[in-house]
Parts: C-alpha cells; sequence; structure tokens
C-alpha cells in the first residue's frame, strides 16, 4: 500500500498568517455589511420584517420571541442558515424569511428541497398560510411520483416541494424550467449537501447560484471538515477553495490521509456563524422535561457469543498476511460484527434463535404495558426486517431504507394514530430526522444499534423530545458486553466532544449519560 506522508506540508509562517488575515477580513466584511443593512433599515423607520410578514399573511401561530429576533436579522440576507435544533421551530422561520424575500421582490417562487418523508408534512403546513387579503392558501405542489406524472404537475405554484433524489434526477429540466425565474430556494436537511463532492451538493449549490437561498439543520457538522461544505454556500468569501480551507484548519494528518488535529478552529466557528443562527432548545423552550438517557449493557447467550467471537476471528484472518487495517476496513469490520449482535438466528443459520436483546426489548414493553409505545432504533436492513416480522404481535411498524415514502407516510401515521400499533422501529437516516408528531404519543426510545456519529444521535432523539413533548424522554442505549458495541459507544461519546468544540450547543452527553 502507499502511503502518504504523515505530515501535511505546512506553508511557512509568513504564508499562513496571510491566509488567516484574508480569512478574517472577509469574515470581518461579511459581519460589517450585515451590521449597515441592520442600522440603515432602523433608521428608515420601517415596520421590522416580521410585523410587515405578519400583515401581508395570517399563520395558524405566532412566532416566539427567540425565533422573531432570529428572523428579523436574516430577512436582511438573501442566504439564511437556520441551524435550529430540532423542534426549534425551522419550517416556520424559514417560511416567514421567505415570504418576507418575496414581499421585497426578491422571489416570486420557491423549490423546497427535503427528505421525501417530509413532503406531506410541508405541504400540510404551507397550505395552513393565507393571503391575509384574499384569504387564500399559499399554492403547493408536490413535485413527486412516476416521470410521467412529474412531467404532468403544474409549476406555478407558490412552493414546489421535491425530495433531494428526485431533485438530482430532474435536475436538467428543473434547471431548464426555472432557468428565467425569479426563484428562492430552501433546503431542509441540509446535513445532506456536507460532502461538497456529492451530486446533491453540486446540484444545489448551482440549481440556487445567486439566488435566495436558506439551509435548515440542526446538525451541521459530524466533524469539523463538514464546515466547508456549508461555509461555500452561505458565506462564499471566507476560502477561497477547498485547499485554503485545509491550508488554514488541518494541522496533522495520519498515514492514510485522515485528519488528526484539527487547528484555528476559533476562525472556523466565526465563519460558521456568517449568515446563519443557532438556537439550542434547552435555551429558549426551558419547559421541555429533561432526556433521561440509561445505558443498558446485557450479555450474548453463550452459544450466540462463541459465534460472535468465530465470525470476529474469520474477519481478522483476512489481514492475518500483515496489511494493516485503515480506516475504511476498520469501519466494514465494525459493520459487519455489530450485525451479528442482533441477527443471531440468521448468522448461525437457525431462524429459532432468539438474541438476548429481543429480552431487553420486551422487558422494555412490559413496563410501558399496557399502551404504552415505543421507538426502537436500528441500523441495519437485517436487523430492521427481523425486528419488524417478530414484533408483530405489538403492531410493529417500520421506517427505514427499503420501505417505500408512501409506506413510511403510512407506518408513521399508524404509529400516531391507532393505539394498537405500540412500536415503530426507525432507521437514524431514514425517520431520525425531521419526522413530527411522535412526541405527541411516545416519550421511550430503544437504540439496539446505536449510531457513532452524535449529530445523528442527537436528530433521532429529537424526534421524541421537541416542542409539544410532556412527559421526560427516556432513551436506553443497549450496549452487548465483549462486542464491537462498546467501542462504538465510546466512539459516539468522543464525536459529541469533538462537535461541540467547532459547532456547541449539543448537551455533553458524557456528562448527561453518566452525570459527570
Amino acid at each position: 500500500m502507499t502511503r502518504v506522508s504523515t505530515k501535511l506540508r505546512q506553508p511557512p509562517d509568513s504564508e499562513r498568517l496571510f491566509e488567516q488575515a484574508l480569512a478574517f477580513a472577509s469574515s470581518a466584511q461579511v459581519e460589517l455589511a450585515a451590521l449597515m443593512s441592520r442600522i440603515q433599515n432602523l433608521s428608515e423607520e420601517k415596520p421590522m420584517p416580521y410585523e410587515q410578514i405578519r400583515k401581508a399573511y395570517s399563520f395558524p401561530f405566532p412566532l416566539r420571541p427567540y425565533q422573531v429576533e432570529r428572523l428579523n436579522a436574516h430577512c436582511i440576507s438573501n442566504l439564511a442558515g437556520l441551524y435550529w435544533e430540532p423542534g426549534a421551530g425551522k419550517t416556520a422561520g424559514s417560511t416567514h424569511w421567505a415570504l418576507f424575500r418575496s414581499l421585497e421582490g426578491k422571489a416570486d417562487q420557491w423549490v423546497v428541497v427535503m427528505p421525501p418523508i417530509l413532503l406531506d408534512q410541508w405541504a400540510a403546513w404551507l397550505r395552513s398560510v393565507k393571503d391575509a387579503d384574499t384569504g387564500e392558501s399559499v399554492t403547493v405542489t408536490i413535485y413527486r411520483g412516476s416521470p410521467k406524472q412529474r412531467g404532468q404537475l403544474d409549476l406555478n405554484a407558490d412552493f414546489i416541494l421535491v425530495s433531494y433524489q428526485v431533485f438530482k434526477n430532474d435536475f436538467e429540466y428543473l434547471y431548464n424550467f426555472f432557468q428565467n425565474r425569479l426563484i428562492g430556494g430552501i433546503c431542509d436537511e441540509a446535513q445532506a449537501l456536507k460532502n461538497i463532492t456529492t451530486q446533491t451538493h453540486k446540484a444545489v449549490r448551482l440549481f440556487f447560484e445567486a439566488r435566495e437561498l436558506s439551509l435548515l439543520t440542526g446538525t451541521p457538522i459530524s466533524n469539523p471538515g463538514d464546515a466547508y461544505a456549508y461555509i461555500r454556500i452561505l458565506a462564499p468569501g471566507c476560502y477561497r477553495n477547498q485547499h485554503h480551507f485545509e491550508k488554514l484548519h488541518v494541522g496533522d494528518v495520519d498515514e492514510y490521509g485522515k485528519v488528526t488535529e484539527w487547528i484555528n478552529l476559533d476562525l472556523l466557528e466565526s465563519n460558521m456563524r456568517i449568515n446563519t443562527s443557532r438556537v439550542i432548545r434547552r435555551e429558549v423552550q426551558d419547559q421541555l422535561p429533561p432526556v433521561i438517557y440509561t445505558p443498558i449493557t446485557y450479555r450474548l447467550d453463550p452459544a450466540h457469543e462463541k459465534l460472535y467471537k468465530r465470525i470476529a476471528e474469520e474477519k481478522l484472518v483476512e489481514f492475518a498476511d500483515g496489511r494493516e487495517i485503515d480506516a475504511i476496513s476498520a469501519q466494514a469490520l465494525r459493520t459487519a460484527l455489530q450485525q451479528v449482535v442482533i441477527n443471531w438466528g440468521e448468522f448461525a443459520g437457525d431462524s429459532s434463535l432468539v438474541p438476548a436483546a429481543m429480552d431487553l426489548v420486551y422487558e422494555v414493553l412490559d413496563e410501558l404495558a399496557p399502551s404504552g409505545k415505543l421507538v426502537i432504533v436500528a441500523n441495519f436492513i437485517r436487523t430492521n426486517r427481523y425486528l419488524l416480522e417478530t414484533l408483530a404481535p405489538y403492531g410493529a411498524v417500520a421506517i427505514y431504507g427499503e420501505i417505500s415514502p408512501k409506506d413510511k407516510q403510512r407506518a408513521l401515521q399508524t404509529f400516531i394514530n391507532n393505539p394498537s400499533c405500540r412500536v415503530l422501529i426507525i432507521h437514524p437516516l431514514s425517520a431520525g430526522v425531521g419526522v413530527d408528531g411522535l412526541q405527541a404519543v411516545c416519550s421511550d426510545m430503544l437504540f439496539l444499534e446505536a449510531p457513532t456519529k452524535a449529530p445523528t444521535f442527537h436528530q433521532t432523539v429529537a424526534r421524541l423530545d421537541r416542542d409539544g413533548q410532556t412527559q421526560s424522554v427516556h432513551c436506553r442505549v443497549a450496549i452487548a458486553a465483549g462486542t464491537v458495541q462498546v467501542r462504538m459507544f465510546k466512539s459516539l461519546l468522543d464525536n459529541d466532544e469533538e462537535i461541540n468544540a467547532v459547532q456547541g450547543g449539543y448537551e455533553d452527553l458524557k456528562e448527561a449519560i453518566f452525570g459527570n
């Protein structure tokens, strides 16, 4: 294997200082422009943006003071990053921003891009917004269906809602249709854009270049390197390119090119704030009951543990020729082994075998009996399939990768509205973002396979811990002793600590779980 140098070439001190000076100057220039615009707005004694919006449109409810304050600041710019924690009102806030920009003549239509499971939720919200003079709702088109059906949809609505995947698939058609129109955009769950090499990021950046654009996410970054993707869109003057970003913020890498040290994090944090606002839910919604985190360590059945160890040894034999386990192969190894923890019967070739994890599931359901509901979180398709089949007597429904968008919506509504449906099984990336309504019927969650990225974990818990929740959310994290899950749980806590150094605002998981 060809190895790269363990140390990045460091620029001379004078060059490095110059690069930092450029970045600080760019940041200061953007912030100064925003300040001057605010001063000008006040000096002209115009009504504040929120007042103008509420005069032109009627809404189901007023915004809260913290939302109004941030909205008034955002409305001066064509770029807005609402980095508000789940449940803090990103949807309502961004809608107000968009309508104000329309009142200012900056956009006639809005294209809103999001995960498919949120399409109906967004449509219901927008249709509740009415013109104050006519009483008519703003018009909405959900751009979905077969290619033929999509081609027949009316794209002259005030808001066009589309999933990220369909947006990419139909990019050329949509780009040409809206090319000469005055449009703006909103990207919900904008963590989908954090990798600049993906077609999703490239499509959004090209489509909304020099246009109005708001990014919505409660979890912008999973590591400091993700910040560049957001800054590139919302504060493009900060860095000339990714190489410039890395020269300023990468201190060291390992032999495989993985960053091991990030530097100048104060500058990075400052640039992340340009044209953005951060809302920490518990700072502004202190009425929310606390989350109770309970790690539950359990042991596999002796025969299951023996099988797990044998499979682990077989996997490690692949590296017995002296090859080192790099980051990619280590992740593949962890992924393979974690699937053995729940899916004992499949790996043993005996479907009658029941893993110890199910005893834990039944104990929690008995504790919540007779009618308490439980959200179970699992990462793998084979695990979700197994749980869905095994928990059928509890009316289980599921939201994960191979479930169609229509069936995901049906599962969500069944869990919320049907008392006999006590279990919802979710994948963190399929239902761990944006989904609302679960807090009205449930306050208990069980992670059988926990993610190792803190933002994903926080987003998933926030499906229950959000505005409207009246009970203390009880989040249980199952950890199978003697398995890879122990190390993965530690990785989750370590990642949480690293993210807080740049982004800030998350509840410290280590303290919340262990009390120190």
